[in-house]
């Protein structure tokens, strides 16, 4: 049941980054300095690469891999979220 919930909890993440990279990308993306946007370009790498690792896992039959790799996955997410929230804020 935790690995249930906490496989929820990565959705919820990839979901809450995916809408705040679409929003900085739409809306700032032209606008923002050099540094914010090489920033913005690594984290969305970063992202990406997680999340393809996570769907990948969550297609295979053995769970056991995804049991063992998604409290560091969720973490990596928590962090990207964050950092994606951090700058939004500091472009808005």
């Amino acid at each position: 049941m935790k690995k249930n919930s906490e496989s929820k909890s990565i959705e919820q993440l990839m979901a809450e980054a995916d809408e705040l990279m679409q929003q900085i990308n739409n809306d700032a993306s032209k606008d923002m300095e050099e540094a914010h946007r090489l920033e913005f370009d690594k984290h969305t790498q970063n992202f990406q690469k997680i999340k393809t690792e996570v769907q990948g896992n969550t297609g295979k039959t053995g769970l056991s891999e995804m049991e063992s790799s998604s409290d560091g996955m969720h973490e990596a997410i928590q962090d990207i979220v964050k950092a994606f929230r951090n700058l939004k804020n500091r472009i808005f």
